[in-house]
Protein backbone atom coordinates (compact mmCIF):
# COMPACT_ATOMS: atom_id res chain seq x y z
CA UNK A 1 0.00 0.00 0.00
CA UNK A 2 1.30 3.44 -0.88
CA UNK A 3 2.12 5.74 2.01
CA UNK A 4 -0.58 8.44 2.27
CA UNK A 5 0.72 11.89 1.36
CA UNK A 6 1.47 14.26 4.23
CA UNK A 7 -1.23 16.72 5.14
CA UNK A 8 -0.47 20.43 5.31
CA UNK A 9 -2.18 23.37 6.96
CA UNK A 10 -2.47 26.20 4.44
CA UNK A 11 -4.05 28.86 6.66
CA UNK A 12 -5.84 29.56 9.92
CA UNK A 13 -8.13 32.35 11.07
CA UNK A 14 -9.71 32.99 14.46
CA UNK A 15 -12.37 35.51 15.48
CA UNK A 16 -12.52 35.92 19.27
CA UNK A 17 -14.66 38.46 21.10
CA UNK A 18 -16.15 38.69 24.56
CA UNK A 19 -19.68 39.36 23.33
CA UNK A 20 -20.45 39.95 19.66
CA UNK A 21 -23.58 42.08 19.30
CA UNK A 22 -23.09 43.55 15.82
CA UNK A 23 -22.74 40.34 13.84
CA UNK A 24 -24.87 37.22 13.93
CA UNK A 25 -23.29 33.80 14.21
CA UNK A 26 -23.82 33.27 10.48
CA UNK A 27 -22.03 36.54 9.70
CA UNK A 28 -19.11 35.57 11.96
CA UNK A 29 -18.81 32.21 10.19
CA UNK A 30 -18.91 33.87 6.77
CA UNK A 31 -16.27 36.48 7.62
CA UNK A 32 -13.93 33.92 9.19
CA UNK A 33 -14.32 31.53 6.26
CA UNK A 34 -13.73 34.27 3.70
CA UNK A 35 -10.62 35.40 5.54
CA UNK A 36 -9.04 31.96 5.90
CA UNK A 37 -9.60 31.15 2.20
CA UNK A 38 -8.00 34.47 1.26
CA UNK A 39 -5.00 33.70 3.45
CA UNK A 40 -4.65 30.34 1.70
CA UNK A 41 -4.91 31.96 -1.74
CA UNK A 42 -8.03 29.95 -2.52
CA UNK A 43 -11.72 30.42 -3.16
CA UNK A 44 -14.50 28.16 -1.99
CA UNK A 45 -14.51 26.60 -5.46
CA UNK A 46 -11.09 25.08 -4.63
CA UNK A 47 -12.48 23.27 -1.57
CA UNK A 48 -13.90 19.78 -2.05
CA UNK A 49 -15.11 19.12 1.52
CA UNK A 50 -16.28 21.25 4.44
CA UNK A 51 -16.19 20.00 8.03
CA UNK A 52 -18.17 21.99 10.59
CA UNK A 53 -18.41 21.90 14.36
CA UNK A 54 -21.36 23.54 16.10
CA UNK A 55 -23.53 22.70 19.05
CA UNK A 56 -27.32 22.66 18.84
CA UNK A 57 -27.84 23.57 22.50
CA UNK A 58 -25.41 26.49 22.50
CA UNK A 59 -26.38 27.68 19.03
CA UNK A 60 -30.07 27.59 19.87
CA UNK A 61 -30.85 25.92 16.54
CA UNK A 62 -32.51 22.59 16.00
CA UNK A 63 -29.79 21.43 13.58
CA UNK A 64 -26.73 23.69 13.59
CA UNK A 65 -25.48 22.45 10.25
CA UNK A 66 -28.53 23.95 8.51
CA UNK A 67 -27.60 27.46 9.65
CA UNK A 68 -23.84 26.98 9.34
CA UNK A 69 -23.51 25.32 5.93
CA UNK A 70 -24.40 28.38 3.85
CA UNK A 71 -22.02 30.94 5.39
CA UNK A 72 -19.21 28.35 5.49
CA UNK A 73 -19.58 27.63 1.77
CA UNK A 74 -20.79 24.07 2.23
CA UNK A 75 -23.79 24.22 -0.11
CA UNK A 76 -23.31 21.72 -2.92
CA UNK A 77 -20.20 20.23 -1.29
CA UNK A 78 -19.46 17.22 0.86
CA UNK A 79 -20.29 18.71 4.26
CA UNK A 80 -20.08 17.07 7.66
CA UNK A 81 -21.04 18.36 11.10
CA UNK A 82 -19.35 17.12 14.28
CA UNK A 83 -21.17 18.26 17.40
CA UNK A 84 -18.78 16.79 19.98
CA UNK A 85 -16.00 19.40 19.72
CA UNK A 86 -14.07 21.60 17.32
CA UNK A 87 -10.88 19.57 17.77
CA UNK A 88 -12.73 16.47 16.55
CA UNK A 89 -13.71 18.40 13.42
CA UNK A 90 -10.08 19.27 12.70
CA UNK A 91 -9.01 15.66 13.21
CA UNK A 92 -11.83 14.43 10.97
CA UNK A 93 -10.72 16.84 8.24
CA UNK A 94 -7.16 15.55 8.59
CA UNK A 95 -8.33 11.95 8.27
CA UNK A 96 -10.33 12.77 5.13
CA UNK A 97 -7.22 14.10 3.42
CA UNK A 98 -5.03 11.29 4.77
CA UNK A 99 -7.50 8.71 3.41
CA UNK A 100 -7.46 10.31 -0.04
CA UNK A 101 -11.13 11.31 0.15
CA UNK A 102 -10.32 15.01 -0.26
CA UNK A 103 -7.45 17.14 -1.48
CA UNK A 104 -8.46 20.43 0.18
CA UNK A 105 -10.69 20.63 3.25
CA UNK A 106 -12.12 23.62 5.07
CA UNK A 107 -12.72 23.13 8.81
CA UNK A 108 -14.85 25.64 10.72
CA UNK A 109 -15.70 25.43 14.42
CA UNK A 110 -17.73 27.93 16.39
CA UNK A 111 -19.54 28.81 19.60
CA UNK A 112 -21.54 32.00 20.16
CA UNK A 113 -23.11 31.56 23.59
CA UNK A 114 -23.90 35.28 23.85
CA UNK A 115 -26.88 34.77 21.50
CA UNK A 116 -28.56 32.75 24.23
CA UNK A 117 -30.43 34.34 27.12
CA UNK A 118 -28.53 32.14 29.59
CA UNK A 119 -25.29 30.62 28.22
CA UNK A 120 -25.06 28.20 31.15
CA UNK A 121 -28.46 26.72 30.22
CA UNK A 122 -26.87 24.66 27.43
CA UNK A 123 -24.37 23.12 29.84
CA UNK A 124 -27.14 22.20 32.28
CA UNK A 125 -29.00 20.51 29.41
CA UNK A 126 -25.88 18.48 28.59
CA UNK A 127 -25.97 16.93 32.03
CA UNK A 128 -29.72 16.66 32.52
CA UNK A 129 -31.67 16.63 29.25
CA UNK A 130 -35.08 15.99 30.75
CA UNK A 131 -35.41 18.15 33.87
CA UNK A 132 -33.59 21.36 34.74
CA UNK A 133 -32.98 22.05 38.40
CA UNK A 134 -31.49 25.10 40.09
CA UNK A 135 -28.50 22.99 41.10
CA UNK A 136 -27.02 21.07 38.20
CA UNK A 137 -23.77 20.35 36.40
CA UNK A 138 -21.74 22.59 34.13
CA UNK A 139 -18.10 22.86 33.04
CA UNK A 140 -17.17 25.12 35.95
CA UNK A 141 -18.55 22.69 38.52
CA UNK A 142 -16.95 19.66 36.89
CA UNK A 143 -13.63 21.52 36.63
CA UNK A 144 -13.82 22.27 40.34
CA UNK A 145 -14.59 18.64 41.19
CA UNK A 146 -11.60 17.57 39.14
CA UNK A 147 -9.28 20.24 40.61
CA UNK A 148 -10.28 19.03 44.06
CA UNK A 149 -8.36 15.84 43.32
CA UNK A 150 -5.15 17.84 43.00
CA UNK A 151 -5.65 20.80 45.34
CA UNK A 152 -6.83 21.38 48.90
CA UNK A 153 -6.75 25.17 48.67
CA UNK A 154 -7.23 27.81 45.94
CA UNK A 155 -4.36 27.75 43.45
CA UNK A 156 -4.61 31.40 42.44
CA UNK A 157 -5.43 34.59 44.34
CA UNK A 158 -8.84 36.17 43.88
CA UNK A 159 -12.51 35.38 44.25
CA UNK A 160 -13.32 31.70 44.57
CA UNK A 161 -15.88 30.76 41.92
CA UNK A 162 -16.14 27.03 42.65
CA UNK A 163 -13.83 25.58 45.27
CA UNK A 164 -10.86 25.41 44.83
CA UNK A 165 -10.95 27.45 41.59
CA UNK A 166 -10.80 31.22 41.35
CA UNK A 167 -11.69 33.36 38.36
CA UNK A 168 -8.04 33.33 37.23
CA UNK A 169 -8.13 29.52 37.02
CA UNK A 170 -11.02 29.39 34.55
CA UNK A 171 -11.28 29.96 30.80
CA UNK A 172 -12.32 33.40 29.62
CA UNK A 173 -15.79 32.89 28.17
CA UNK A 174 -16.72 34.56 24.90
CA UNK A 175 -17.79 34.11 21.28
CA UNK A 176 -15.35 32.30 19.01
CA UNK A 177 -15.03 31.05 15.43
CA UNK A 178 -11.97 29.19 14.14
CA UNK A 179 -11.28 28.18 10.54
CA UNK A 180 -8.49 26.01 9.10
CA UNK A 181 -7.65 24.96 5.55
CA UNK A 182 -6.02 21.53 5.13
CA UNK A 183 -4.57 20.12 1.92
CA UNK A 184 -2.76 17.08 0.61
CA UNK A 185 0.83 17.46 -0.53
CA UNK A 186 0.80 18.41 -4.19
CA UNK A 187 -2.54 20.22 -3.93
CA UNK A 188 -0.89 23.57 -3.21
CA UNK A 189 2.28 25.45 -4.24
CA UNK A 190 5.30 24.05 -2.43
CA UNK A 191 6.36 26.23 0.46
CA UNK A 192 3.03 27.99 0.86
CA UNK A 193 1.96 25.86 3.83
CA UNK A 194 1.88 27.18 7.40
CA UNK A 195 2.65 23.83 9.01
CA UNK A 196 2.35 20.08 8.50
CA UNK A 197 -0.28 18.04 10.33
CA UNK A 198 1.84 15.09 11.46
CA UNK A 199 -0.37 12.85 13.58
CA UNK A 200 -3.20 12.80 16.10
CA UNK A 201 -4.88 10.68 18.73
CA UNK A 202 -8.18 10.78 20.57
CA UNK A 203 -10.03 8.85 23.24
CA UNK A 204 -13.22 9.14 25.27
CA UNK A 205 -13.85 7.81 28.76
CA UNK A 206 -17.14 7.13 30.51
CA UNK A 207 -19.62 9.99 30.85
CA UNK A 208 -20.50 9.30 34.48
CA UNK A 209 -18.26 11.35 36.78
CA UNK A 210 -18.66 8.85 39.59
CA UNK A 211 -17.39 5.96 37.46
CA UNK A 212 -13.92 7.35 36.71
CA UNK A 213 -11.08 8.88 38.66
CA UNK A 214 -11.26 12.56 37.71
CA UNK A 215 -7.59 13.18 38.40
CA UNK A 216 -6.14 10.37 36.28
CA UNK A 217 -6.58 11.91 32.78
CA UNK A 218 -7.00 8.43 31.29
CA UNK A 219 -8.44 9.76 28.01
CA UNK A 220 -5.34 11.90 27.50
CA UNK A 221 -3.03 8.96 28.24
CA UNK A 222 -4.74 6.79 25.62
CA UNK A 223 -4.76 9.57 23.02
CA UNK A 224 -1.01 10.16 23.41
CA UNK A 225 -0.33 6.42 23.30
CA UNK A 226 -1.96 6.21 19.86
CA UNK A 227 0.58 8.71 18.55
CA UNK A 228 3.67 7.27 20.21
CA UNK A 229 2.83 3.68 19.19
CA UNK A 230 2.63 4.65 15.51
CA UNK A 231 6.06 6.25 15.73
CA UNK A 232 5.48 8.85 13.03
CA UNK A 233 6.20 11.53 15.60
CA UNK A 234 8.46 11.34 18.62
CA UNK A 235 6.85 11.37 22.05
CA UNK A 236 5.97 14.41 24.16
CA UNK A 237 9.56 14.84 25.34
CA UNK A 238 10.46 16.04 21.82
CA UNK A 239 7.60 18.55 21.48
CA UNK A 240 8.95 22.09 21.47
CA UNK A 241 5.64 23.70 22.39
CA UNK A 242 2.34 22.47 23.80
CA UNK A 243 -0.98 24.34 23.73
CA UNK A 244 -3.49 22.89 26.19
CA UNK A 245 -7.19 23.71 26.18
CA UNK A 246 -8.51 22.39 29.48
CA UNK A 247 -11.31 23.35 31.88
CA UNK A 248 -8.98 24.96 34.45
CA UNK A 249 -5.40 26.01 35.04
CA UNK A 250 -4.84 23.15 37.53
CA UNK A 251 -5.93 20.80 34.71
CA UNK A 252 -3.41 22.46 32.37
CA UNK A 253 -0.66 21.83 34.92
CA UNK A 254 -1.81 18.24 35.41
CA UNK A 255 -1.71 17.65 31.64
CA UNK A 256 1.80 19.09 31.42
CA UNK A 257 2.91 16.83 34.27
CA UNK A 258 1.29 13.78 32.63
CA UNK A 259 3.24 14.54 29.45
CA UNK A 260 6.50 14.73 31.38
CA UNK A 261 6.58 18.57 31.38
CA UNK A 262 7.81 18.84 27.77
CA UNK A 263 8.70 21.96 25.82
CA UNK A 264 11.50 24.44 26.23
CA UNK A 265 9.16 27.03 24.69
CA UNK A 266 6.72 26.74 27.58
CA UNK A 267 3.16 25.57 27.99
CA UNK A 268 0.36 27.70 26.52
CA UNK A 269 2.67 30.35 25.16
CA UNK A 270 -0.35 31.88 23.37
CA UNK A 271 -1.88 32.80 26.73
CA UNK A 272 -3.41 31.46 29.91
CA UNK A 273 -6.98 30.18 29.87
CA UNK A 274 -8.16 33.45 31.39
CA UNK A 275 -6.51 35.43 28.57
CA UNK A 276 -8.25 33.97 25.51
CA UNK A 277 -11.98 34.27 24.72
CA UNK A 278 -13.46 30.84 24.11
CA UNK A 279 -16.32 28.44 24.81
CA UNK A 280 -16.09 24.76 25.81
CA UNK A 281 -16.93 23.43 22.34
CA UNK A 282 -14.00 25.19 20.66
CA UNK A 283 -11.35 25.54 23.39
CA UNK A 284 -9.35 22.59 22.05
CA UNK A 285 -9.63 23.72 18.43
CA UNK A 286 -8.41 27.14 19.47
CA UNK A 287 -5.33 25.64 21.10
CA UNK A 288 -4.64 23.50 18.04
CA UNK A 289 -4.81 26.64 15.90
CA UNK A 290 -2.37 28.28 18.34
CA UNK A 291 0.02 25.34 17.91
CA UNK A 292 -0.23 25.63 14.12
CA UNK A 293 0.41 29.37 14.23
CA UNK A 294 3.42 28.82 16.50
CA UNK A 295 5.03 26.44 14.00
CA UNK A 296 4.35 28.88 11.17
CA UNK A 297 5.85 31.88 12.97
CA UNK A 298 9.41 33.04 12.20
CA UNK A 299 11.82 31.19 14.49
CA UNK A 300 8.85 29.20 15.78
CA UNK A 301 9.04 25.69 17.28
CA UNK A 302 9.84 22.71 15.07
CA UNK A 303 7.16 20.55 16.71
CA UNK A 304 4.06 21.82 18.51
CA UNK A 305 1.11 19.91 19.92
CA UNK A 306 -2.43 21.11 20.51
CA UNK A 307 -4.53 19.36 23.15
CA UNK A 308 -8.27 19.65 23.65
CA UNK A 309 -10.89 18.05 25.88
CA UNK A 310 -14.62 17.55 25.54
CA UNK A 311 -17.22 16.51 28.06
CA UNK A 312 -17.13 17.20 31.77
CA UNK A 313 -13.81 16.97 33.65
CA UNK A 314 -11.76 15.75 30.70
CA UNK A 315 -14.09 12.94 29.64
CA UNK A 316 -12.52 12.91 26.17
CA UNK A 317 -9.14 14.10 24.94
CA UNK A 318 -7.74 14.95 21.51
CA UNK A 319 -4.08 15.50 20.66
CA UNK A 320 -2.74 16.84 17.35
CA UNK A 321 0.93 17.34 16.48
CA UNK A 322 2.12 19.88 13.91
CA UNK A 323 5.58 20.52 12.55
CA UNK A 324 7.81 22.09 9.96
CA UNK A 325 8.66 20.54 6.59
CA UNK A 326 11.74 18.75 7.94
CA UNK A 327 10.02 17.43 11.04
CA UNK A 328 8.12 14.59 9.37
CA UNK A 329 9.42 11.42 7.78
Amino acid sequence: MDTPPPVAVLATTSMLVERETRRSLEEMIFETTTDVLGRAGLTIADIDAVVLSGNDETDGRVISIMAGTGPAGGVGRDTTMLASSGDHALIYGFLRVLAGQSSRVLVVGWAKPSEGVDPDHAELVEAEPYLLRRIGMNHTISAALQAGRWLDAPASPGEVVAWPLTRADLPKRGDAVHAVVLAAEGAFPAGSEVAWFLDCGWSTSTYELGQRSLGDLESLTRAVEQITKRGRVSGPASWDAVEIGAESEPAVRAVASALGDPSTAGINASGALSDVFTAPQVTGLGRMVAAIDAVGAPDGPRLAAGIGFHGFAGQGASVAVFGTKDSHA
